[in-house]
């Protein structure tokens, strides 16, 4: 029997990617979970399909950039299941710009950061609340980005904000760490799905072809990949672990070779 058999576990952003490839392989453990979306059609699509494989799902429609949103996500998991034993804040969004500092809207820029940054704050305020009053042993596993370690042209807003959750789960990770709840990073590289369809990157051939350039296993991540490390962060055998950044991006941040 798999140790997640019977956890409740949340994952934002977790209608379609990552978020929904960690969702199915957690489900397919045993673990009762909770995904939320600001998309109410996407969500009901991606539960039902986990549905079908017989996992216990749950969507609730969610906006992370609205802490009254998330406080309520999480007291419904809570009046539900009882718990929340496993979080995995997946939500984000990327730039649509692709411009210098000086030329980046700031409307766009204040939108990556309240979702992307804020967002994690809210969302780990409310979780945390939740799991000191289970007195269990918890996990919360928090997606930055290769661009929050490793500078990129053209990306301030989002490498900032992806930076920003690297120091933010650092600092929770201290607060929490006699408190019995784990609180790491990680830190994919480009990764199939999600933000990177097969029509955005046709439709920017350049700029993918220099992401594969950059990556010194010259491929794209599968969202599988991704999960399992997801899943290895909420297990036990990582009990000794909190406060890390895990790279996961195939030798992207190694440096070009």
């Amino acid at each position: 029997m798999s140790e997640f058999n019977g956890k409740t576990l949340l994952i934002t952003g977790g209608t379609d990617g990552m978020g929904l490839v960690t969702a199915e392989m957690f489900a397919a453990q045993g673990a009762k979970v909770y995904i939320s979306g600001r998309d109410a059609i996407k969500g009901k699509e991606a539960s039902d399909q986990i549905a079908k494989k017989g996992g216990n799902i749950n969507f609730i429609p969610c906006d992370v950039s609205d802490p009254k949103q998330v406080e309520a996500l999480v007291e419904q998991i809570v009046r539900e299941s009882g718990n929340l034993e496993i979080a995995f804040n997946n939500a984000g969004i990327t730039s649509k710009s692709h411009s210098p500092l000086d030329a980046f809207p700031i409307d766009e820029w204040n939108s990556i950061l309240q979702i992307n940054l804020n967002g994690i704050f809210y969302s780990m305020k409310y979780q945390i609340k939740a799991m000191l009053k289970s007195g269990k042993s918890c996990s919360i596993i928090n997606n930055s980005s290769v661009a929050g370690v490793v500078s990129m042209p053209m990306q301030a807003a989002y490498s900032a904000s992806k930076a920003g959750v690297i120091a933010l789960s650092k600092s929770a990770a201290i607060d929490y760490a006699q408190s019995g709840i784990r609180i790491n990073v990680i830190a994919p590289g480009p990764v199939m799905g999600g933000m990177n369809t097969p029509e955005r990157l046709k439709a920017n051939p350049a700029r993918t072809q220099k992401k594969f350039d950059l990556t010194a296993m010259h491929r794209f991540a599968e969202p599988e990949e991704i999960a399992k490390t997801v899943i290895w962060l909420g297990s036990s055998a990582a009990s000794y672990i909190t406060g890390s950044v895990i790279m996961v991006d195939g030798g992207f941040s190694a440096g070009k070779w």
